[in-house]
């Protein structure tokens, strides 16, 4: 693999390698002529995966070198790799240690990003070309990677509901919830409005529980909601013709045609929304989200010049938030 990234694309690339530092640890890379540069990684409890895609017209250059014939055995022995994905490369490599250095940087002219065979072991290069007054100082990071393929989870967007926002939007939501990893969004469909409001565990406890200590914690939890209009949304379509009488929608709560509630990591979703707001200087990526009801994957889009970037974000289970979904209705 050999990239070059212009100067103007290299602040959304470098901001997509410190998106993924705040979901996961590890960094699944894949490259292809044709398919271009896939960058992926999934956080540790497996609830949230992140996958930023630039296509090869993103590059200023970009080709696949042929690898050693000693590489090529190695990979085909250990499974790793077919006779017909010898043009395709993947890997993976340590999200910290690159976010540290792999970042936004003032004067940059381009970014080559390169795999390199070094003493028998694969290694990546990152050689940033910096402008300093009338010369230009190369700056090379070098870094081992392992072979390795990534994962890519099951999560349909079609019927689903949809909203396409700005991101500024959704992060007035969700920052002020403090002082908790997860987020319920309700999206109420004959009010037109959505909420955010910052969510523990103890929320979908029975509202009846003798559980002193329980009762207590949830007493001293401090909570914070936050709203906006749908009319704040560029685009606002829910599905309200879901039948439970379908068989493959058994499950699916009795409301779910007026109210959707959505329990998820808030973290990861504020790390991709700021991506979209603050990865580009002079204008943002819309956001667009899909979701059908809890316990089915909450799917976060953005597009750009010949970049994609998606957030996939497992929800609880609607059968755990019917005291939540009271709470919630009576509100």
């Amino acid at each position: 693999m050999d990239c070059v990234i212009p100067g103007h694309a290299v602040r959304p690339f470098c901001s997509s390698i410190g998106c993924l530092s705040r979901i996961g640890k590890d960094l699944y890379l894949e490259f292809d002529v044709i398919e271009g540069l896939s960058l992926r990684t999934i956080n540790d409890g497996k609830s949230a995966f992140a996958c930023f895609r630039f296509e090869s017209s993103f590059f200023e250059r970009c080709t696949a070198p042929p690898l050693s014939s000693r590489v090529k055995k190695r990979r085909r022995e250990s499974s790793q790799e077919s006779q017909t994905d010898e043009d395709r490369f993947s890997c993976r490599a340590s999200l910290r240690a690159l976010a540290a250095v792999v970042k936004p940087r003032k004067g940059v002219a381009g970014l080559r990003i390169k795999s390199e065979i070094i003493a028998d072991a694969l290694f990546l290069s990152f050689e940033f070309q910096i402008q300093h007054q009338d010369a230009v100082m190369t700056v090379v990071h070098r870094m081992k990677a392992a072979d390795a393929t990534g994962v890519t989870p099951v999560a349909p967007t079609e019927d689903a509901s949809e909203i396409r926002s700005s991101p500024k939007v959704l992060l007035r939501l969700l920052e002020p919830l403090k002082n908790t990893n997860q987020a319920a969004l309700v999206i109420r469909n004959d009010a037109q409005c959505v909420s955010a409001s910052s969510f523990h565990h103890t929320d979908a406890a029975t509202t009846t529980s003798q559980n002193a200590v329980l009762q207590a914690t949830h007493a001293s939890i401090l909570k914070t909601e936050t709203a906006v209009g749908c009319d704040e949304f560029y685009e606002f379509d829910f599905h309200q013709n879901r039948s439970r009488e379908d068989d493959e929608n058994q499950n699916i709560p009795e409301d779910v045609n007026s109210e959707v509630i959505l329990v998820f990591s808030i973290k990861e979703a504020k790390s991709m929304l700021q991506y979209c707001s603050q990865s580009h200087l002079d204008h943002e990526l819309d956001a667009t989200l899909f979701f059908h009801w809890g316990g089915r994957p909450l799917v976060l889009d953005a597009q750009g010049d010949s970049l994609s970037a998606r957030l996939v974000l497992a929800t609880l289970d609607h059968e755990l938030l019917k005291p939540l979904h009271g709470t919630q209705t009576d509100s």
